[in-house]
């Protein structure tokens, strides 16, 4: 009885100091992992490119309705390959590659990739190229705020270690991205979180 009485005076509080709107900052993350089939028994191999078309990445991040996106940042590059019957290799030099309307721009430069199996851990990308992850960072914006609906696609090329012997692999690539949007949110008049909408 005591616990009700209490809360009925801060519901009386609440409801004489009424809502208002206000402004609070958001992070949603977005991930993509893209597989690459590849098979060569050369020097060198080249996967086929992969299409990123805008709906898929619509559909992987969850942004409210009223949610104002302010910008999406690419967080991290790793890579997992995954070796299959008849693998002979045991690493690879890899490099990939973002292509917008036919013109190729390297995303991550020459890593060394040792060819493992299902519980191969992720290698984090260190050679990044900074054009190439901002061309990709603006293509995900423009997705996301669906004011861009043109596909791109991402391809890897390397080269054999050791040469003459047979790839056969899946290479995941996988992107962590976020997206930070603003939201006005209609809170009780004590709450002194947040700012004021429109400021």
């Amino acid at each position: 009885m005591k616990r009700i009485l209490v809360c009925i005076p801060l519901l009386a509080l609440l409801m004489l100091t009424g809502c208002e709107k206000r402004l609070f900052h958001f992070i949603a993350t977005i991930t993509q992992s893209p597989t690459f089939p590849i098979n060569a028994i050369s020097g060198a191999f080249q996967s086929l490119p992969i299409p990123v078309v805008s709906s898929v990445i619509q559909n992987a991040v969850a942004i409210p309705a009223g949610g104002q996106i302010t910008r999406v940042d690419i967080e991290s590059l790793a890579l997992h390959t995954m070796a299959k019957s008849g693998n002979q290799v045991d690493s690879v030099k890899v490099t990939g590659i973002i292509i917008e309307a036919g013109v190729p721009q390297r995303i991550f430069g020459v890593e060394t990739i040792i060819i493992g199996g299902v519980d191969a851990p992720l290698v984090a990308l260190k050679t990044l190229n900074a054009a190439g992850i901002n061309q990709l960072r603006i293509k995900l914006e423009g997705f996301i705020k669906n004011t861009d609906n043109q596909p791109f696609a991402i391809q890897l090329s390397g080269d054999l270690m050791p040469s003459g012997r047979r790839l056969t692999a899946d290479f995941k690539l996988v992107v962590t991205a976020t997206a930070k949007y603003d939201q006005c949110l209609e809170v009780p008049g004590l709450f002194s979180s947040g700012e004021k909408c429109g400021e």
